[in-house]
This record gives structure tokens, C-alpha cells and sequence, in this order.
């Protein structure tokens, strides 16, 4: 009998104003490590909406195939949020040192709001992913 691993695709759209290339390149390298082939658009730098900080943000996004259910794939990514200092008292403040967005689990479109901000428009316009 022949086991067969079921895998999703998941686009993802990540960004930080608060030491971010620091902070992106940590979600990075865990992201790499958890998921090996993911594919990574360019970093792009964008004004934050709707937020009183008006520090800019670095955005990247990325797509990646996973054989994990979409609830440990939230968790891992809320993990990863944390490690970084991502806490509910600097959301409020408007310091966000690492959003990670999950935006699609195979067909599932998790944040169809999110996809109307222009700031994912520029992260997936810089993405050219195979």
C-alpha cells in the first residue's frame, strides 16, 4: 500500500517597520528551514495604512507547498511573529517588528481584505514565482 502526502500551496505576504531587514531575515531563515522550497518575491518598501507610526515598512512575499493543515501552519507562523517581539502593546503602538499574513491556503482565500491593500499588490507585483 502506497502513502500518499497531500500538499497546499500558500501564499504568504510578510512585513516589519521596526529594525526589518533584521526581523525579515529571521522569519526567512525560519521559514526557509521549515519549508525548503519556498519561493521568495522582492522586498519591497511601503507607507503603513491606516496606522499614526509613520515609519515605512519592508514587504515580501512568498509561496511555499506544505503538507501541513492550515491550522499548524498559523500556528508556526504566529511562533515565528513572536520570536520576533511581535506582542499585542506594539501592534497598538504601531511598532511592528513581523507581520506574517497567510493569505491563501491552496484555493482558500483567508484574507480577502488584505488583498485589496496596496501593499500586497507590490509585494506579489515583485514576486515571479514559477
Amino acid at each position: 500500500m502506497c502513502d500518499t502526502v497531500t500538499s497546499h500551496t500558500c501564499l504568504l505576504c510578510m512585513g516589519s517597520n521596526l529594525d526589518a531587514l533584521l526581523h525579515l531575515k529571521n522569519a526567512e531563515d525560519a521559514l526557509q528551514h521549515l519549508f525548503p522550497d519556498i519561493e521568495w518575491g522582492g522586498i519591497v518598501e511601503t507607507v503603513p495604512e491606516k496606522m499614526e507610526n509613520p515609519q515605512p515598512f519592508l514587504n515580501r512575499a512568498a509561496r511555499f507547498r506544505t503538507s501541513l493543515s492550515l491550522t499548524e501552519v498559523r500556528s508556526i507562523l504566529k511562533q515565528i511573529e513572536q520570536t520576533n517581539g511581535r506582542t499585542p502593546e506594539s501592534k497598538k503602538e504601531g511598532r511592528i517588528p513581523l507581520d506574517i499574513d497567510l493569505l491563501s491556503y491552496d484555493q482558500q482565500l483567508l484574507k480577502p481584505e488584505d488583498w485589496q491593500k496596496e501593499y500586497v499588490h507590490l509585494a506579489f507585483r515583485h514576486a515571479n514565482f514559477t
